[in-house]
């Protein structure tokens, strides 16, 4: 993993190289007897010549108002943002995303199962570039005991998706982020690559994830139980 700092702003990469293809076989429930075994793999290594999954985030220290949050200059007044982040030193907004480059290789495909795997490694790109983000802001600020939860705008109604905008905003604005990542931020307020994720990184006392207020059930990517 390396960054380079540009004022506030730190750009996340890693190599695609140190993802095992084991992530990918597990993820798909084949094994080598698997008659797509020798496609699929033939798809991981060129997978990880061309993807280059990329994050950025910075680091702010939030302005407390009694009907909001302010950052960098952003106001927030949904009041769970506001109780989620009014007592904390430092935040972190930031996009991730698996990388243009491995969004336009994986459109080639036209056989369903191929088009599947090749999802999950966008996936895959997306997870391991996004924990990088948690692994740098827990090493460069906080210790080893405090832990790190993500706000996301439209995964819940308490913060709709219309909070891509401030968000974005924090960053330096869409042109800017996409200077930086790739990240499109379209007008329906989703992103492209589709395998982008967008949120306030912050320390906490206690896990928190979105999952928790949750009720969609079976969820693919749920990590908590549902808490009400």
């Amino acid at each position: 993993m390396d960054y380079v700092c540009d004022m506030e702003k730190k750009i996340i990469k890693i190599d695609p190289k140190n993802i095992s293809i084991d992530m990918l076989m597990s993820e798909l429930h084949i094994t080598k007897e698997h008659k797509q075994y020798g496609a699929i793999e033939a798809m991981y290594q060129d997978a990880i010549k061309i993807a280059k999954p990329v994050a950025l985030y910075a680091a702010f220290a939030p302005e407390k108002y009694e009907d909001g949050i302010s950052i960098n200059g952003i106001k927030i007044e949904e009041p769970f943002v506001y109780e989620k982040l009014k007592d904390c030193e430092l935040v972190f907004p930031f996009v991730a995303t698996c990388g243009d480059e491995i969004e336009k290789w994986s459109t080639s495909f036209t056989n369903m199962f191929e088009q599947y795997a090749a999802d999950a490694l966008k996936e895959i790109f997306l997870e391991a570039v996004t924990e990088a983000i948690s692994d740098d802001i827990q090493e460069k600020y906080f210790t080893k005991e405090q832990i790190i939860s993500n706000l996301h705008p439209g995964s819940l109604s308490e913060w709709p998706i219309q909070g891509q905008v401030p968000l974005f905003e924090m960053l330096g604005g869409t042109d800017s982020v996409k200077n930086d990542t790739g990240v499109v931020l379209k007008d329906s307020m989703l992103m492209v690559p589709v395998k982008s994720e967008s949120g306030i990184a912050f320390a906490s006392d206690t896990e928190y994830h979105n999952c928790q207020l949750c009720m969609v059930e079976n969820c693919p990517k749920r990590v908590a139980a549902y808490e009400g």
